[in-house]
């Protein structure tokens, strides 16, 4: 999952009185991922970790991230 704006991670973040520890803890994962997602350091994260940032922040589904599509490609059976 791809997150769509950092800032908008930060003023939800602001909007809900929430640090970068305080969210890691609520979401069940490490401060260093939030920290990088909140830094803009990185943009992307496991589909789970997507979903359970934003309900620790009560965002709806898909308010802060998108799915990224897979530059894998099949091959395809003849």
């Amino acid at each position: 999952m791809r997150l769509k704006d950092r800032l908008m991670l930060r003023q939800y973040m602001d909007y809900k009185r929430m640090k970068i520890r305080e969210l890691a803890k609520a979401a069940g994962v490490s401060r260093a991922t939030i920290g990088h997602l909140h830094s803009g350091k990185r943009n992307t994260c496991s589909p789970a970790t997507a979903r359970r940032v934003e309900e620790a922040l009560g965002a709806p589904p898909g308010l802060l991230f998108v799915v990224t599509s897979s530059t894998v490609q099949r091959e395809v059976a003849a």
